[in-house]
């Protein structure tokens, strides 16, 4: 009976054990998180990006961050559709930009996507690293925020090759259309006249498309803030302006309808091109050895036009998993914070999000310096391709329109296409 009774006194003590002992192993347990990124080439900046992101574990070895390393937006786009088709929710997704029309307006009307709202409501800290910028275009009428970028959008406008201008005699890059215009036929007229295989720009669909916004400020810039939700009218007073200006453009341009940025790219690093229209983020692509600035769009006032947006940045999965959350909300900090923002500045070339840092020329560079000052400075302002036309609608009508200004297709199947 004694030993009975001792047994029965040492049984809580054990039980208390083992439950302290499995407490212990299951705080010391990781939180894996699965995100999903397109910063998976092997370029400078996608490289820089990849270490920041594993960095974040060593400042948190309590989070597993499981990585999916995309090449592109486009990719991370179809592949977290595949996954949402067969309900699985990414703990943390980010697309650079793309899918505001795809997955983020998807997840955001499944209750897939996190609202952020509360978290930063509730830190001051989180709420001072967001750009206003951020909050002014995606904060909902319900006061809910469902993306945050670390980075800002600034474009709008162009690199151009000071030297090939300077040969030219182009003294200052042109700021209005005629002169712009009269800009590309001097290179035009040069290249014919020397020989030499150097064209005024590449358009391609990108670039068209970044034109076509140009004009829009100027001919119909209340359309800017419709033309994601409209049908597009070529038929119409404005519209019909805006396609016999690029129709100009195209005639003193070098058309192509199967180039990528990253060909593009190239060919101005190869001095084949004097322009390359794209953000101030190409800075860092762009060869050292090149004497090159930055120039805004140009528009019929003389002011020239640029864009400065926060796209898609990171969506955060509401998988109703309160670690996974949690860990998700410090990763988003730890990407927000100053130090990484500087990293992003330093490393990528990109301009950070978080407004308390500064873009000096220090620590920015002078060619990036130079482009970020144009752009800030310019008062003609407007939102980023992405932004205004939605990824689908913006490549469709790009896509379209080179493919009518190589003569490919009529103005006839043109219309049709971008109504159907």
């Amino acid at each position: 009976m004694r030993k009975k009774s001792y047994a029965l006194l040492l049984l809580p003590v054990i039980l208390l054990f083992f439950c302290l002992t499995g407490c212990e192993r299951k705080e010391g347990e990781k939180t894996e998180i699965t995100f999903i990124h397109g910063w998976g080439s092997t370029e400078v900046d996608h490289v820089a990006m990849r270490q920041i992101y594993r960095d974040f574990e060593k400042e948190n070895p309590d989070i597993g961050l499981n990585m999916i390393s995309m090449p592109s937006s486009t990719d991370v786009i179809y592949k977290v559709g595949d996954l949402l088709a067969v309900g699985e929710i990414p703990d943390i997704i980010f697309t650079a930009g793309d899918g505001k029309e795809s997955i983020y307006e998807f997840m955001v009307k499944k209750g897939y996507a996190l609202n952020l709202m509360p978290w930063i409501q509730e830190d001051e800290n989180l709420k001072g690293s967001i750009s206003p910028v951020a909050l002014k275009y995606w904060v909902t009428q319900e006061n809910e925020l469902y993306t945050v970028s670390d980075v800002l959008l600034l474009s709008g406008g162009y690199w151009y090759n000071k030297d090939i201008f300077e040969q030219i005699g182009i003294k200052e890059p042109p700021l209005e259309r005629t002169k712009w215009l009269e800009v590309c036929q001097k290179i035009n007229e040069y290249k014919e006249k020397k020989q030499v295989g150097i064209e005024p720009v590449i358009l391609d669909m990108d670039h068209v498309v970044y034109l076509t916004d140009a004009l829009l400020f100027d001919e119909n810039p209340e359309l800017l803030t419709k033309i994601e939700d409209k049908k597009i009218n070529l038929n119409s007073l404005g519209f019909r302006r805006i396609v016999m200006e690029l129709e100009k453009i195209g005639h003193q341009s070098n058309i192509v309808n199967s180039f990528n940025f990253r060909d593009a790219l190239a060919s101005f690093n190869a001095k084949e091109t004097a322009m390359y229209i794209n953000g101030v983020w190409a800075s860092s692509m762009i060869s050292d050895e090149l004497n090159i600035s930055y120039a805004p769009l140009p528009t019929e006032d003389g002011k020239g036009v640029v864009a400065i947006s926060s796209g898609v940045g990171y969506i955060l999965g509401n998988t109703k998993d309160e670690k996974k959350i949690e860990a998700g909300i410090r990763f988003l900090k730890y990407m927000l914070s100053e130090e990484v923002a500087k990293r992003i500045l330093e490393e990528t070339g990109q301009i950070p999000a978080n407004p308390n840092v500064e873009i000096t020329k220090e620590i920015a560079g002078e060619r990036l310096y130079q482009a970020v000052t144009c752009v800030n400075g310019n008062e003609n302002v407007i939102e980023v391709p992405a932004n205004i036309w939605g990824t689908t609608k913006k490549e469709r009508y790009g896509n379209s329109m080179i493919l009518y200004l190589d003569g490919v297709l009529s103005f006839k199947d043109l219309q049709r296409v971008l109504v159907e």
